[in-house]
């Protein structure tokens, strides 16, 4: 039973992410490919994990942010490097984007995947909460549990 229903999930969070980044790309360039339907898909997967781990206290919000958006940053530049650069799919070009690696990857959208992957938090909590209908304990938070402010009032 627990294989179904994980690959149920992470069959949800791929088709979500592929489906949600997908969207997002049309409406801003006016067209999408196929690769970022699935590096978004991948990119869903990774921020449901990392949210596993920040709802069991082992990373605060911020730490979550900053582990996704490198590691959607690093699957941009492999995805980029297949597609742009070996396969000249010419899917995107950063180049005239300061701050940007061979074209494939630029500081202003790994800050941009930084805010992307709170939003991606966000989804994760309401599949988990919504459509898995599971508790959390530990909601949205900035800190690691064992960085919270303890209470010694008691002492």
């Amino acid at each position: 039973m627990l294989g179904k229903r994980l690959f149920l999930r992470i069959f949800l969070y791929m088709c979500t992410g592929a489906l949600c980044y997908g969207s997002m790309e049309i409406m801003a360039r006016g067209f999408t490919h196929i690769s970022m339907g699935l590096l978004g898909g991948i990119s869903f997967v990774f921020i449901g994990l990392t949210g596993q781990l920040r709802r069991c206290g082992k990373l605060g919000l911020l730490q979550q942010l900053i582990v996704s958006a490198m590691f959607i940053t690093v699957s941009e530049l492999i995805c980029g490097m297949i597609d742009n650069l070996w396969l000249k799919l010419n899917v995107w070009d950063y180049s005239g984007i300061p701050l940007n690696y061979l074209g494939q990857i630029c500081l202003p959208f790994c800050v941009l995947w930084f805010a992307l992957s709170y939003l991606g938090a966000l989804a994760d909590e309401f599949v988990i909460t919504h459509i898995f209908h599971e508790q959390i304990l530990h909601r949205l938070t900035i800190l690691p549990k064992h960085f919270e402010k303890i209470d010694n009032s008691n002492i």
